[in-house]
């Protein structure tokens, strides 16, 4: 349909064309028969642009296509980008997980972690003392005051780090100095209603990062030594770790904010309570449920865009249909083969359902899906858990001792192996081995190797007794949609390589119009040229002949004398 088209648009021009130069030459003839002058530049203008009209518009016609290859692609890439985000969005920000519950919230707040499994969870924690950060201060100072170059050096049980301080430094300069080094430490500046300043100095939070600070040459009387609790500064807080009880069991953390206390569940200390905050779960039912048919209505947009720019042309005697701009496109035809495979494609090892055709999404003659809300809401009612776990990425062990510590998505979903774990006389892990591959070793942690299929997998192993686990890591749905995003629009991806392949097109035609401009103007150059030269001739030819008839007009009127 679209060959056919062109043909005709192209046949037009060049009748078209054709009759402009016919006339144009006529023009000439006329006027060269008239014996006046010519309008050359007229003439020029006629001759050129019939014989760019035809070129010109099949660039014109191969541009306007290419330009609504473009526009559709960018259709079909947002619609991907934006059922991802949505997606990603209610994943990240915890919708679609159960979420942990707690009594007291002026106590503590509890939020689950991407990946994590809360339908059970319970337990209690008394807060007995909140994280502190070490505050000193320095004596005041003069708003005026300057200082001569040195040093500071601050020291805690990690390390050292020292500050330089330029000479001339007021007492603002050496609170950025140290501020620009970034090692740990903030510093302020305090102006009393005297006018006099004083530094303050605030390092972590934690017993382990109380720090001394030792000032050299133009800064000697600037120290502090947490030690003794003596030296110039005064001691304002006291670092300290925070105390609680968890199930009656004493825990301390360095931060008020942790993740590693209980699995799946980021908890912040907020103030101390001798009453214990009980924790508990909620599902987020509601929101599976309403995620379920919002995921249907943007996979059902995106899938008509495809099918819409990747129709073929077809015709009958009661219609016909053209080809989509897209018909020929290999990268949307991968991205929609993905799409259909992916809605019968296991995504969930967790529970009784896996896959999105087992909790009532199904797929309609067109490619488009259909949800089903009775099937839905059995669904919900008989193992909400388990249609949880379709929609968000999980990662898991079959043995409690191995936990996972790379970020939920960032390895390929697959069930792997561990096998073939090894320890020295002293219970030091020494090695492992994933499907088969060999495993690095750093403490008491596995990583995979470069060349495994769950590379970027790290695992924790507790103890010494672990000697197999089962690992399994499952995309979801959001995980399914957002490799699949990844996939095509990274360097090399399906439908980055079409829009590589379009933008090469818009570059060709532009080349094309620049070269066919180029020869239009050497045209036009060439046929002022000649005309100019005609005229030229013609002048000279008219004179001659005016001579001529004067001269024979002399010659007959002396005969008529003689």
């Amino acid at each position: 349909m679209t060959s056919s088209t062109t043909g005709v648009t192209s046949t037009s021009t060049s009748t078209a064309a054709t009759t402009s130069t016919s006339a144009a030459l006529s023009s000439i003839l006329t006027t060269l028969g008239a014996g006046s002058g010519l309008d050359t530049s007229n003439l020029v203008d006629e001759l050129v642009t019939a014989t760019q009209a035809p070129q010109q518009a099949t660039l014109d016609t191969a541009s306007t296509k290419n330009t609504n290859q473009i526009s559709a692609l960018g259709t079909i890439t947002s619609d991907l980008s934006t059922l991802n985000t949505s997606l990603s969005s209610l994943i990240s920000g915890g919708s679609l997980l159960t979420q942990p519950t707690v009594s007291d919230s002026s106590v503590l707040t509890a939020t689950a972690q991407t990946g994590s499994r809360l339908s059970n969870l319970s337990g209690s924690i008394v807060v007995k003392q909140l994280a502190q950060a070490e505050t000193v201060s320095s004596a005041s100072y003069d708003a005026n005051k300057t200082f001569s170059a040195g040093s500071l050096t601050f020291t805690n049980s990690y390390g050292s780090a020292t500050v330089s301080i330029d000479a001339g430094s007021s007492l603002t300069d050496v609170a950025t100095a140290i501020n620009k080094k970034q090692a740990g430490f903030t510093a302020t500046v305090l102006t009393q209603s005297s006018g006099s300043q004083q530094l303050m100095i605030t390092g972590n939070t934690g017993a382990a990062y109380a720090y001394s600070v030792t000032g050299s040459d133009g800064l000697s009387d600037i120290n502090y030594d947490s030690s003794s609790n003596s030296g110039s500064m005064t001691a304002n807080v006291v670092a300290q770790d925070a105390k609680l009880s968890y199930n009656n069991v004493d825990v301390t953390r360095s931060s008020n904010s942790f993740s590693d206390l209980i699995s799946g569940v980021s908890i912040t200390l907020k103030s101390t309570s001798s009453q214990a905050v009980t924790l508990g779960s909620e599902r987020q039912t509601s929101n599976v449920r309403q995620a379920v048919l919002n995921f249907v209505d943007a996979y059902n947009e995106l899938y008509s865009d495809i099918s819409t720019n990747t129709a073929v042309s077809s015709s009958s005697s009661s219609s016909t249909s053209a080809s989509g701009v897209l018909a020929n496109d290999a990268g949307v035809r991968t991205l929609k083969n993905s799409l259909n495979s992916m809605i019968n494609q296991k995504l969930s090892s967790n529970g009784t359902y896996s896959t999105l055709g087992e909790i009532g999404v199904a797929i309609n003659r067109d490619g488009t899906l259909t949800a089903n809300t009775t099937q839905l809401d059995a669904a919900l009612a008989n193992d909400p858990d388990s249609v949880e776990a379709l929609f968000n990425p999980t990662q898991s062990t079959s043995n409690s001792a191995v936990s996972i510590t790379s970020s939920v998505g960032k390895v390929t979903p697959g069930t792997y192996s561990l096998t073939d774990v090894t320890y020295d006389s002293t219970g030091n892990l020494t090695g492992a081995k994933l499907n088969g591959k060999a495993m690095l070793v750093s403490g008491s942690s596995l990583i995979a190797s470069s060349d495994s299929p769950a590379v970027g997998l790290v695992l924790k192993i507790s103890g010494s007794s672990v000697t197999n686990s089962t690992i399994s890591i499952d995309a979801g749905v959001g995980g399914a949609v957002n490799q699949l995003y990844t996939q095509m629009t990274a360097t090399g991806g399906a439908l980055t390589a079409s829009e590589n392949t379009y933008n090469k097109v818009a570059a060709n035609i532009t080349k094309q119009e620049t070269a066919l401009s180029s020869k239009m103007d050497d045209y036009r150059t060439r046929l002022s040229s000649q005309f100019t030269a005609m005229n030229t001739a013609v002048s000279g030819y008219k004179s001659t002949l005016s001579f001529l008839k004067q001269q024979i007009a002399l010659w007959t009127n002396s005969d008529s004398d003689s």
